[in-house]
């Protein structure tokens, strides 16, 4: 067991780097808010402040390499992608898509009664669990992947086609509504804030607000007490505000659980996790019945925690060991040319939506800053799904237009600087 005060320096270092990280991203985008803030609203309570107050009330049983190690790896991923994400682009990348602009607000209606639909067959199963939608989350861990988080997908899609409409605040707030009904209906915290984060990053990367400093501290306290209120609507906590603190802290696991990856000395999977979760993940228990529970990340679980997986009650997180379970002390390596990826793509695309401003770079946007437009745990990372979802959007953005738009990169003689779009660079088709 190491002592608190080691872990506090390991742990205040790891999160002073985090934090200029975030603080160099914001200044070079001019704004406290942006792309990174939905990955920092999580990471920092569940990867610093939960296992700080953690640490010094039940202390930690783990290393002190495990403990450095953990912590050095979450600030060298930041690092990474606010380096990359930050570097200019030389020129706009372009698409070989075709899209048009006129009937976003018939596709988002459509969507929207698609998720309704999709989600109606669990809501009439489990009728009894209506106002406490955290059992219906409980009862639909397996067996109802395509209705849970096809449903959830479609309603993000509902939500983000009537952003860019030129419909009334009425009509959107009331397809914002009903999306957020039928989300939280699905019992899941994340899925709430992602909702949240999606609108905020709208108002960032397609409206244009920047939010400085102050405004976006005031924010930041908001969304960590609507976050509060969250875990106490979705669990039951301890009557005090230290009982409440220790409850929630029991979910930032974390870091624990990987750093006990690390001093177990688990036996080297050589990349068997990772290829599971790309592979298997994918295919839905509907498609394969027998499909079983414990492979990539859950066969962690299944190892450290069995009893928690045959009682089908919620996998812990294992984080970055899951990583380490794969490559050793390599993870490190391997998670920085992940960072280095997600960051240069998040720049590609950041400075698409600036010129297209469509609905399908602005989901690449979301998906990037790791908002849960996908909320299926356990599968690795769903590029690909984003990318045929880019362009499904693109695709059916074209239904019924009269006018049909083909990118172009137009030199900067012409036009001062290189653009996308239909006003001035896209050919109509």
């Amino acid at each position: 067991m190491i002592s608190s005060s080691f872990a506090d320096i390991v742990l205040f270092a790891s999160l002073l780097v985090s934090v200029g990280a975030y603080a160099f991203v914001s200044k070079r985008e001019g704004s406290y808010l942006n792309i990174l803030t939905p990955t920092f609203i999580i990471s920092i309570p569940g990867y610093y402040l939960l296992p700080l107050f953690f640490t010094h009330v039940f202390g930690t049983e783990a290393s002190p390499y495990a403990f450095i190690y953990i912590y050095a790896t979450l600030a060298v991923e930041n690092v990474v992608f606010a380096y990359v994400y930050t570097r200019p682009t030389r020129k706009l990348i372009r698409l070989p898509f075709r899209y048009s602009y006129s009937n976003f607000d018939v596709l988002s209606f459509s969507l929207l009664g698609l998720a309704v639909l999709m989600y109606a067959p669990v809501l009439l199963q489990f009728p009894e669990y209506l106002f406490d939608p955290r059992q219906i989350y409980a009862h639909t861990r397996t067996g109802f992947g395509i209705n849970f988080y096809i449903s959830t997908t479609l309603a993000f899609l509902a939500v983000i086609l009537i952003q860019f409409t030129d419909r009334s605040r009425w009509v959107k707030g009331f397809v914002i509504l009903v999306s957020a009904v039928l989300i939280s209906l699905h019992g899941s915290k994340v899925q709430i804030l992602s909702l949240v984060l999606l609108l905020a990053l709208f108002q960032v990367y397609v409206k244009g607000r920047k939010l400085k400093f102050w405004p976006s501290l005031l924010a930041g306290i908001a969304l960590g007490f609507f976050l509060l209120l969250l875990f106490a609507a979705t669990m039951a906590l301890g009557d005090s505000p230290a009982g409440m603190l220790e409850d929630i802290s029991q979910y930032s696991d974390y870091t624990r659980n990987a750093m006990l990856v690390i001093d177990s000395h688990f036996p080297l999977q050589y990349g068997r996790l990772t290829m599971e979760a790309g592979t298997i993940g994918r295919i839905p228990r509907f498609f394969l019945p027998n499909k079983p529970k414990n492979f990539g990340a859950l066969y962690l679980d299944d190892q450290f925690f069995p009893g928690s997986l045959d009682a089908d009650a919620g996998a812990p997180d294992f984080g970055i060991g899951v990583q380490y379970a794969d490559f050793g002390a390599l993870a490190i390596v391997y998670l920085a040319i992940f960072a280095m990826l997600r960051g240069w793509l998040a720049r590609i695309f950041v400075d698409r939506l600036k010129k297209s401003r469509h609905p399908a770079d602005f989901f690449l946007v979301a998906f990037f800053a790791e908002i849960s437009l996908f909320p299926v745990g356990g599968v690795g990372w769903l590029l690909p799904e984003a990318l045929v979802v880019a362009a499904f959007l693109c695709f059916v953005s074209r239904v019924g237009a009269d006018n049909v738009y083909r990118e172009r990169i137009v030199p900067k003689a012409h036009f001062g600087s290189q653009s996308l779009g239909p006003s001035n660079s896209a050919e109509s088709v």
